[in-house]
């Protein structure tokens, strides 16, 4: 679906729900430029992520510990910030060694990005920046009885790891950061009533650990089933890329996300899934937009 431009006003009389913890007035911006009232609360904090130092270098520790068959990076600032620390360490040119050695995988553009600045090429990427695309590639051949490291991205990928493990290979996650929760839930309990309530038109998510922070904060509140009911019918939900959008898959909502990955993309693409609404939930599970 291709639209025009949108103009000033396109928006006027809308309400959306922002959920975005980074770059979150960047997003309302341009939102509150078309007309749109915008509720801000954000479903993580808005402090740095939170490093488990010894945990991780443990995990690094073990990744040096024999040879790797695959390697997976799935994010710029894991990868980043395992570098940083494993040269703190004085393990940084032993894990730029044992990844180089390695068939290596990267989920998008900021992994590959990382992963050059320590002069390491990818064997493969996606052009979806999808961990799932990667892991498909990754099973096309034979993994039985391999070793795979996967980085986490912020959340657990325990359930990634577990679909590696069955067919036979040895898989050693390796948590970077972990995403918190937001410091102050009150706007985030007041936008989960507005939805519940349908006083929210649409509602954006920038990561999948947004969307399972705010759905267990609706469950919390025993606002669950309401919400999945509101997002089925009557509230837009937007994602700025699959992998958020993945996130929604459990609960079988519909999920509207551009083409490509972009801030300014996701918002083009909520304003014309909110101007077309009957399109957006006609379409099933997922609507790309390819801007406007």
């Amino acid at each position: 679906m291709k639209l025009s431009l949108p103009t000033l006003g396109t928006l006027d009389g809308f309400r959306v729900g922002v959920t975005a913890a980074r770059k979150a007035a960047e997003q309302i911006r341009q939102f509150e430029r078309l007309g749109a009232r915008v509720v801000w609360a954000p479903a993580l904090s808005v402090s740095p992520s939170f490093v488990d130092e010894n945990l991780l270098k443990s995990a690094t520790e073990e990744v040096l510990q024999s040879p790797l068959d695959f390697f997976i990076a799935t994010t710029g600032i894991g990868m980043t910030t395992w570098f940083e620390k494993a040269d703190l360490w004085g393990l940084g040119d032993q894990l730029t060694a044992a990844i180089r050695a390695s068939e290596i995988m990267a989920r998008g553009p900021k992994s590959l990005a990382a992963l050059r600045r320590r002069g390491i090429r990818e064997d493969w990427s996606p052009q979806e920046e999808s961990v799932r695309a990667v892991v498909d590639h990754l099973l096309l051949r034979d993994v039985k009885g391999t070793r795979v490291v996967l980085q986490e991205h912020g959340e657990s990928l325990a359930v990634v790891a577990r679909g590696i493990e069955a067919q036979g290979a040895r898989v050693l996650s390796v948590p970077i950061y972990r995403l918190a929760p937001a410091e102050n839930p009150d706007p985030l309990l007041k936008l989960i009533a507005a939805v519940a309530d349908r006083r929210i038109d649409a509602l954006t998510f920038t990561s999948a650990p947004a969307v399972g922070a705010f759905m267990e904060m609706s469950a919390s509140v025993g606002n669950r089933d309401v919400i999945i009911e509101a997002l089925r019918r009557d509230v837009v939900a937007v994602c700025v890329g699959k992998i958020a959008a993945d996130a929604f898959g459990t609960w079988e909502v519909p999920v509207v996300i551009p083409q490509r990955p972009r801030l300014a993309e996701m918002v083009k693409a909520a304003t014309a899934a909110l101007i077309s609404p009957e399109k957006h939930f006609s379409n099933g599970a997922m609507m790309h937009l390819d801007g406007m």
